[in-house]
């Protein structure tokens, strides 16, 4: 049986049409709208944490027709909606997200046109959010537990001395009494170690607080939630150092002399005093017992000395405290007087009695002033006080001092 080739052609055409009409129906069924359009995409994404709350960044799509971008996240069961004020691929969106709870979060943001068109969406993941969680994981930064503070006891200051700071520190809120009575406030910053708090009212407490970002560029800070207490900062011991000048065991000699007699460094000194045969320039200070402050009638069995005075001032820190005076050799008659005054000089002899400067005094004579006398005052304030003996001696009279110590209670 012959087939005929055309036969075969035209019984296959009705096939084909068919099967090209049915295509075209569907496509026409799909762009029955127009054609598919996505807007264009956000770039650059990125966020800043913050405390329940995150802030979103990212450059705007360049694409002219982006009226607004919808942001999602929980899976789409919350949303929020960003107007698109700029076209700028240069520019930064930035856009708060509040009311979170803390962990960790996806968000999907999508651009939206004019005409309703949808963009494929940009994910944001790993988005950290802060909270009370974190909060209970920070702590006050550390201080130099071995050497936590250095006192310059002159200055009536104090250094505090902390640890490095974790990266994420912004600072640290320090308060402490002042000598007025007045609580201050400094801030140690991140890049610092040390403080120094130059009116610290030593006796008094010192807190601090510090602060934190729970990422770089964080939008929120956390402040640990308790302040602490910084070691008690006092002055005590032997201060003697800090303020007095030359105060012996033994007392260093001032002037150029070589002989026996000269004059105590750093002292002053009332010119009746230097009356020994040294040129003239000698007295209130020998070489016995390696040096000590001495006072003598002239040349021994010559004229007394009256009101005499061997003195040192200096400003002083509020404290209580204890001045020694220590005795070496003496003889004949002796009206010597150990003192702490108020002022920079120390009251002349015949007012001592009664005199409301005076703060602590020891009168010492023939048969008393031997050994080591022990003066007690309390300072309310920063103020000047002066220390040193006023002395009336006879003829044949001399006395010698080693030294006196200054301790704080």
């Amino acid at each position: 049986m012959k087939i005929s080739f055309k036969n075969i052609i035209w019984l296959l055409l009705p096939v084909i049409i068919s099967g090209c009409s049915k295509k075209n129906e569907n496509y026409k069924a799909l762009i029955k709208n127009g054609e598919i359009h996505y807007p264009g995409v956000i770039a650059n994404t990125n966020y800043r944490a913050g405390n329940l709350r995150t802030m979103l960044l990212w450059n705007p799509s360049p694409d002219p027709k982006i009226a607004k971008y919808v942001v999602y996240w929980n899976n789409k069961q919350d949303s929020l909606t960003v107007s698109a004020t700029s076209h700028d691929p240069l520019d930064t969106v930035k856009t708060l997200v509040s009311n979170l709870k803390e962990g960790t979060y996806n968000f999907n943001v999508y651009s939206i046109d004019s005409e309703g068109h949808v963009s494929i969406s940009t994910s944001i993941n790993g988005v950290r959010v802060y909270g009370p969680i974190y909060l209970s994981g920070i702590f006050n930064r550390g201080y130099n537990a071995d050497t936590p503070f250095l006192v310059n006891p002159l200055a009536g200051s104090v250094k505090l001395k902390f640890n490095a700071p974790d990266s994420i520190n912004l600072k640290t809120v320090i308060k402490y009494v002042s000598n007025t009575g007045k609580t201050n406030t400094v801030i140690l910053k991140p890049d610092s170690n040390t403080i120094t708090l130059n009116d610290f009212k030593f006796g008094t407490d010192i807190t601090y607080q510090s602060s934190y970002f729970p990422l770089k560029g964080a939008i929120d800070t956390f402040t640990v939630a308790n302040a602490g207490t910084y070691p008690f900062v006092r002055l005590y011991g032997d201060v003697s150092s800090a303020y007095i000048k030359n105060p012996g065991y033994p007392f260093i000699r001032g002037d150029n002399g070589r002989n026996k007699w000269g004059t105590p460094k750093d002292w002053q000194w009332t010119p009746n005093v230097v009356n020994q045969t040294n040129n003239g320039n000698g007295g209130g200070w020998s070489s016995d017992y390696g040096g000590v402050v001495h006072v003598e009638a002239k040349d021994y069995s010559g004229d007394p000395v009256v009101n005499g005075k061997v003195y040192q001032s200096f400003t002083i820190l509020p404290g209580s405290y204890e001045l020694d005076f220590s005795t070496a050799g003496y003889g004949g008659t002796i009206d010597a007087n150990e003192m702490v005054a108020l002022g920079s000089t120390l009251p002349d002899i015949d007012k001592l009695k009664g005199n409301a400067n005076v703060l602590a005094i020891f009168n010492g004579n023939q048969n008393n002033l031997g050994g080591k006398h022990t003066l007690s005052f309390t300072i309310t304030q920063k103020t000047t006080i002066c220390i040193g003996w006023v002395i009336t001696t006879g003829s044949y009279t001399y006395m010698q001092f080693t030294g006196v110590a200054l301790r704080i209670l």
